[in-house]
């Protein structure tokens, strides 16, 4: 078990200390991607997002490499990173997702939020939307 164990912490520290080397950023071709498009990332099971306090400190998307929203932002692109539950069920998390983008407080619904026993609203995102301007 001892040995698992350290194995693991190795296998560990090679992947944060390759994940931390210096590569230079891609340049982005932008003129052949003009869009008027949004691009919202919503994290995977156990991730986190703008929303969360860890994503100041490590951002999800870029993790060591620096903030991939950031850059996309700075590159012509507007991206977004949401912040849904991390061990949240899929119903939960549409919900969070459906509320952050269009400045509302979650509403996980009566029926619900009874059968699986939590609260049925959640978060107010109405002053701090992800998307503040919807339009065409």
């Amino acid at each position: 078990m001892k040995k698992v164990k350290l194995i693991s912490v190795i296998i560990c520290v090679a992947v944060l200390l390759s994940a931390c080397s210096s590569q230079p950023a891609a340049k982005i071709e932008t003129g052949n991607w003009n869009t008027n498009y949004k691009f919202v990332f919503v994290h995977g099971l156990s991730g986190w997002g703008s929303y969360d306090s860890q994503y100041k400190i490590m951002p999800y998307w870029g993790m060591f490499g620096g903030d991939l929203m950031k850059y996309l932002n700075e590159q012509g692109y507007d991206c977004y990173a949401a912040s849904v539950s991390p061990q949240g069920s899929a119903w939960d998390r549409a919900c969070e997702l459906y509320a952050q983008l269009t400045g509302r407080i979650v509403d996980y619904g009566r029926e619900h939020s009874e059968r699986c026993k939590h609260e049925r609203y959640g978060t107010d995102y109405r002053e701090n939307p992800l998307i503040d301007k919807w339009d065409s």
